[in-house]
């Protein structure tokens, strides 16, 4: 192909995804809202923001996430993911889990989530509490690393445009 050619691939990619990238910083501008609206975060549910890294080739970048409970279902969770690495941000994966509270308060996040074919099948197992979510994730493509994140402050919140 040529540089030309990968250029406009590129192009093209960008300008399909920034729907669902502007759809995505709308909801996690509403859910940063309504959480500094209710104050002191006592539950698992809201938006989170951090980082994730890999230990497999060092690549890093930022992550959001917005937890919900899945409607109909008790006990169970919607982690809807945004990333980045580097000016690129991809994503709007959404991970349902069962969670269980461990004795200490925190509940344990444990299961695995199917991505795009490039990018494989991702393992996680972590902890998540009302101001702290932490947690390793591996692929089956090799890769592995954590995720860092905590409750948003008011400003910068959503992922930058």
């Amino acid at each position: 192909m040529t540089p030309r050619i990968c250029r406009l691939l590129l192009l093209l990619g960008c300008l399909l995804g920034l729907p669902s990238c502007l759809s995505y910083h709308a909801r996690f501008d509403k859910a940063v809202a309504k959480a500094a609206a209710e104050g002191n975060p006592t539950d698992i549910t809201g938006p989170w923001k951090g980082t994730w890294r890999s230990n497999w080739n060092g690549h890093e970048g930022p992550l959001w996430c917005i937890v919900t409970p899945t409607p109909e279902k008790p006990g169970t969770y919607d982690f809807r993911y945004r990333a980045g690495w580097g000016a690129l941000q991809f994503g709007n994966y959404v991970h349902t889990l069962p969670l269980q509270k461990s004795p200490d308060g925190f509940y344990l996040v444990r299961g695995e989530m199917a991505l795009p074919k490039l990018f494989g099948t991702h393992s996680l197992d972590g902890r998540l509490g009302a101001k702290s979510f932490d947690a390793s994730y591996k692929s089956d493509k090799g890769d592995h690393g954590i995720m860092t994140l905590r409750r948003p402050g008011r400003n910068k919140a959503a992922p930058e445009e």
